[in-house]
């Protein structure tokens, strides 16, 4: 038992540092948030391109469609929005048109 422990405490705690390292060696990750983020008016709205910018670009390949056009929705609509309820206007718009 106390080896399955070990085992197990030693992947949990080196799965955090390899997505670390895949993140910082992935430059369309990268293009993305400095494209997204150049002209985000709110931090809020920047936490949602700063999502979406790792959903499609570190965890691209195990989204649906809709997932991806949903982020693309995302970042092609928040970028210069100010409030939050703006924010959460179009959150619930790309949800809807992607039936998420």
């Amino acid at each position: 038992m106390h080896k399955f422990c070990c085992l197990f405490l030693s992947i949990t705690l080196a799965a955090p540092l390899s997505a670390l390292a895949y993140g910082s060696d992935n430059p369309d990750y990268d293009q993305c948030i400095l494209h997204a983020l150049g002209n985000s008016q709110s931090s809020f709205a920047a936490r949602e391109i700063s999502n979406s910018c790792s959903a499609l670009y570190k965890n691209g390949a195990m989204l649906l469609p809709r997932e991806k056009a949903y982020h693309l929705c995302v970042l092609q609509n928040l970028q210069t929005v100010r409030g939050a309820f703006a924010v959460n206007e179009i959150l619930h718009a790309c949800r809807r048109q992607n039936q998420m």
